[in-house]
């Protein structure tokens, strides 16, 4: 069931990405479990459509305000404040992935490379399980680079807003923590 009759706000979350987009979320019992955004609403569907068939989800998916204030509290607490999400208690493919991702400091990155090595996850299954993210930003893939330090991916928003994301945490890492202490 898709109910998207509520008109979204979504103003900080296009202060945090640069540019406007349409989130589309997947609830399970009223929990959110997944969301995907794009510059359409037909792209973010397909997009979270991609992400339930690949974790083998279900649920109702919606839009709503409410729904995008919860994002927004979020986004600021990954991307301000440094925190770090905690994913639902579902079985997601790949979750080792998502979870060796949550342990990342804001500001910090690492490469595809380490990530699969730590993770003992093929590289290229590795690409797919990022391709998947169902918590995209809050599960911080726009952390990750390339071998030679450069930027790569970051489907379905580009290389613009995963740079503008990263330079978003160094500003806000820097001064929520000037010395480097915490």
């Amino acid at each position: 069931m898709i109910n998207c009759n509520i008109v979204s706000r979504g103003r900080l979350i296009e202060k945090f990405l640069g540019k406007p987009v349409v989130v589309s979320f997947l609830l399970w019992r009223g929990e959110v479990i997944a969301y995907s955004w794009h510059y359409s609403e037909e792209k973010s569907l397909n997009h979270l459509r991609s992400i339930m068939e690949y974790h083998s989800l279900s649920g109702e998916v919606e839009r709503s305000s409410d729904l995008e204030a919860w994002l927004e509290d979020n986004l600021r607490m990954v991307l301000i404040e440094g925190g770090s999400f905690k994913l639902p208690n579902v079985r997601y493919r790949g979750r080792e992935v998502y979870e060796e991702l949550l342990k990342l400091r804001c500001g910090e990155t690492m490469t595809y490379s380490e990530l699969s090595r730590t993770t003992g996850t093929r590289y290229v299954d590795t690409l797919k399980i990022l391709m998947r993210n169902p918590f995209q930003v809050l599960v911080p893939c726009h952390r990750l680079l390339t071998k030679k330090g450069t930027l790569m991916g970051f489907y379905p928003l580009g290389k613009e807003v995963k740079r503008r994301l990263l330079d978003l945490e160094r500003r806000s890492c820097l001064v929520s923590d000037p010395q480097g202490l915490s």
